[in-house]
């Protein structure tokens, strides 16, 4: 039979173990591999994933009962959902104390602002608007562009329900506040309350996008731009002059809300209209300026200082000019005291009735045209004596030209002038120092023709001297003569063939001869 413990000397060492050692090993390996499992498997347990995006609630499974009413657990010994809430990453649960449940997070998108609005805790006071950070209700905390990690058990998440536009102030505009939540005004009869009281704030928000909770504060657009309140046609103003006349006036003001000032103007002068005209707010906001301020001042002025002056002085510009002053500074000085400013007051007409409008600006167009003429003619008479005044300026510039190009002239003749003389000198020099020369070169020619002149005499004197001797010793000149003549040609001459007769023998013939010559 075959033997099972396999303890032969076949087989290796760990073939020849006994069978209950390879079964206690065999066990150890399950085991290992069983305790391994159990562990992945408690790990995935405990382990908590949450992804990009999303939160996780926690809900407590033990722990003590939350108390009558309470819908989250007041902190991590009670059981029940649970305020704080796990944020993307990896944590770590015990799955016997702990449960969750994954939920999207809270995207305020570009443009948006949200509410924070909560689901649990103690109820809001009677006439109490935001509720405290231990309260149910809407929170002062607003939520701004971005992810929040919102438990949806315990803070209102719907998008359709806590979304809200931010406050857009347009440029030449300020903010109107008007605190909605806060504590009563200690007077509750003025027209702008101290800061932090509940009612129209004395501080205005500048232009710009404002993230605003709108359960705490409404904000109204104030134009600050100036506009122009036209009082033509219909609406143009009728006041009796001094002399009883009715006058019809036309005029443009212009005017501004003062910036400081802008929460008393819009408390005190703007109604209802405004708040209902939606985007026409501006023109709702100076409708109401103009009917219950800058109408019904600039009529009273303009009635009282126009009363002051007769019908026909009033077609005269200068005097409308001085009722347009006169309005001018008294609504400057009674609307600066509402915060309005009042930039100008334009009186475009004053007409008196036509029955004097006519006479007087008859009147009035021939003294115009008279002053027109007089002015032509004084322009006329000016125009001539700038013709005149330019004759003479252009003479006296021609003489100065004259006088000019006659010193150039002259400057320039001088100094040809001079440059002339410089070369003549120069040339005069030349000339001196080339006559002295040339009379040391004629010294120096007379010398050498003296010098040669005498060494010719000398030489004369030698050679006559030398003649004296040699006729002295032939006893006279003529025999010497002879002498010399005879001894040049006799060695020239072979022969003679000649007669006795003849110019060639009487040459001889004398030498033979001498006393024949004497």
């Amino acid at each position: 039979m075959p033997r099972w413990d396999k303890t032969g000397p076949d087989f290796p060492a760990d073939d020849r173990m006994p069978l209950r050692q390879r079964a206690t090993r065999g066990g150890k390996i399950v085991l290992a591999l069983v305790v391994l499992i159990f562990g992945i498997k408690l790990f995935s347990m405990c382990v908590v994933r949450v992804d990009s995006g999303e939160c996780a609630v926690l809900i407590k499974k033990t722990g003590k009962d939350l108390p009558s009413g309470e819908i989250a657990a007041p902190d991590e010994s009670y059981k029940g959902i649970q305020e704080q809430v796990l944020t993307e990453g990896w944590h770590l649960l015990n799955p016997y104390t702990w449960d969750y449940v994954k939920q999207q997070q809270v995207d305020i998108p570009n443009g948006k602002l949200g509410l924070k609005i909560r689901l649990y805790g103690k109820p809001l006071r009677p006439g109490q608007i935001l509720a405290d950070a231990d309260q149910k209700g809407i929170q002062k905390e607003i939520l701004k562009t971005g992810r929040y990690p919102l438990n949806p058990y315990l803070y209102e998440t719907r998008t359709d329900v806590i979304l809200r536009d931010p406050v857009q102030i347009a440029g030449a505009h300020v903010g109107i506040v008007n605190l909605i939540a806060g504590k009563d005004p200690e007077n509750p009869n003025v027209f702008v309350v101290k800061k932090g009281e509940r009612g129209t704030q004395p501080e205005t928000i500048s232009a710009g996008t404002q993230y605003l909770n709108p359960y705490e504060v409404s904000v109204f657009s104030m134009p600050l731009e100036s506009h122009r309140f036209s009082m033509q046609g219909e609406e143009a103003i009728e006041f009796p002059s001094k002399d009883g006349f009715l006058i019809k006036m036309e005029a443009v003001v212009e005017w501004a809300v003062e910036p400081t000032r802008a929460p008393e103007v819009f408390v005190k002068y703007v109604d209802e209209r405004a708040s209902q005209a939606g985007p026409k707010s501006d023109d709702a906001v100076r409708v109401c300026i103009e009917e219950k301020i800058i109408l019904p001042y600039a009529r009273a002025f303009s009635r009282i200082e126009g009363s002051k002056h007769i019908a026909k002085e009033l077609i005269d510009k200068k005097t409308r000019d001085q009722l347009q002053a006169e309005v001018l500074q008294g609504l400057v000085e009674t609307c600066s005291t509402q915060g309005i400013l009042i930039r100008s007051v334009n009186v475009l007409s004053a007409a008196p009735p036509e029955a004097i409008t006519k006479p007087i600006n008859d009147r009035e167009m021939a003294i115009r045209q008279r002053e027109t003429y007089i002015q032509q003619i004084e322009r006329e008479k000016k125009e001539k004596e700038l013709a005149k005044e330019k004759k003479l300026q252009e003479r006296l510039s021609m003489s100065k030209q004259m006088e000019a190009d006659v010193s150039v002239q002259i400057t320039q003749a001088t100094r040809e002038k001079e440059v002339a003389l410089i070369e003549a000198q120069r040339k005069l020099e030349v000339a001196k120092k080339e006559l002295e020369a040339a009379k040391n070169q004629a010294a120096a020619i007379m010398s050498k023709g003296k010098a040669d002149a005498d060494v010719i005499v000398y030489q004369n004197t030698a050679e006559a001297s030398g003649i004296k001797a040699a006729r002295t010793a032939f006893g006279d000149g003529d025999s010497y003569v002879r002498f010399l003549f005879q001894q040049k040609v006799a060695p020239a001459i072979r022969s003679v063939i000649s007669n006795t007769d003849g110019p060639f023998v009487d040459i001889f013939r004398q030498f033979t001869n001498p006393q024949e010559k004497k």
